[in-house]
């Protein structure tokens, strides 16, 4: 989001402040004012690169740093069930969805979704490790304690 919302205000921004300009302003030529629509642009730019260092500072801050948060949590129980791919299935010609075994962690009554050689070495009561960036918390991985 910290690039796809800047990016739709520079582009909508743009569109409708070179519009308002052109449709009300520019009253002296017949055509368009190209350097005034540049300067628009130009201002809408850097409005939405700063909103987006805004956005995104965190991370940055945690991709420069390079450091890592370890927190051990228990594991309250382990699931795993059968589950279907999203749009895989078409209905009007009998096509089923697309199965596959989705394996799970409930830890702090949160499920986390975890792959199959984690899940097998894991068991209830156990505990694992959790990887957060320490800035944005953003959690980087789970591993076995």
């Amino acid at each position: 989001m910290g690039y796809v919302l800047p990016a739709m205000i520079l582009i909508l921004s743009t569109f409708i402040g070179g519009a308002i300009y052109e449709l009300n302003f520019n009253t002296e030529s017949k055509g368009l004012n190209i350097d005034i629509d540049l300067l628009i642009a130009l201002g809408f730019l850097i409005i939405s690169l700063f909103i987006s260092n805004l956005m995104n500072k965190k991370y940055y801050s945690d991709i420069r740093n390079n450091e890592k948060i370890a927190e051990t949590k228990i594991i309250q129980k382990k699931i795993f069930q059968k589950d279907y791919e999203a749009g895989s299935g078409t209905l009007c010609i009998g096509q089923e969805m697309n199965e596959f075994t989705r394996y799970d962690l409930i830890i702090d009554n949160i499920k986390y979704r975890i792959d199959k050689e984690l899940f097998d070495i894991c068991s209830d009561g156990g505990e694992v490790l959790f990887f957060y960036a320490p800035k944005s918390k953003y959690l980087l991985g789970i591993e076995k304690k």
